[in-house]
């Protein structure tokens, strides 16, 4: 696979997470929800990762760290006109700081980690329609790639 293919397929990762969390609202899971817009968050930004560094994403959750490699990237500078990245760049790291939050890891030193996020169906939403925002503003950072089909 080539980059462009590679990132598609993060891409779509990133597209079906999101697809998935209107069939979690419709349930009221709102941790998940939640959880779910972190790595929709995280995908997206490992696509444009492999774009612009032309080398796999790290085996990391922290999007904050993807992020600023991302941006920092000559690739990335490059492509990119810098004065309209920066006016939203501060408000996209804000917001990535939140959304780290709600990363959930499935190890025993985390067990109560689910029950301590208080996630309500305002956060939820609110959460949510966030991510849809800065996941299409973050898409609008890469060229047009061909994102193949999710599986059923």
């Amino acid at each position: 696979m080539n980059r462009a293919e590679k990132c598609g397929y993060w891409l779509m990762l990133s597209d079906y997470d999101l697809g998935t969390i209107d069939a979690l609202i419709k349930g009221e899971r709102w941790v998940y929800v939640a959880y779910l817009c972190q790595q929709a968050v995280e995908r997206q930004l490992k696509g444009m990762y492999v774009y612009y560094l032309e080398t796999e994403p790290p085996k990391t959750h922290n999007v904050n760290f993807l992020f600023s490699k991302i941006t920092g990237s000559e690739a990335f500078r490059a492509a990119n006109d810098i004065s309209r990245f920066d006016e939203r760049k501060n408000d996209c790291e804000d917001f990535l700081m939140d959304v780290m939050f709600y990363y959930m890891s499935d190890y025993p030193f985390s067990y109560k980690n689910i029950t301590a996020r208080f996630v309500d169906s305002r956060l939820a939403n609110e959460l949510y329609q966030k991510t849809l925002l800065f996941v299409a503003w973050l898409r609008s950072l890469v060229p047009k790639i061909e994102i193949p089909d999710a599986p059923a």
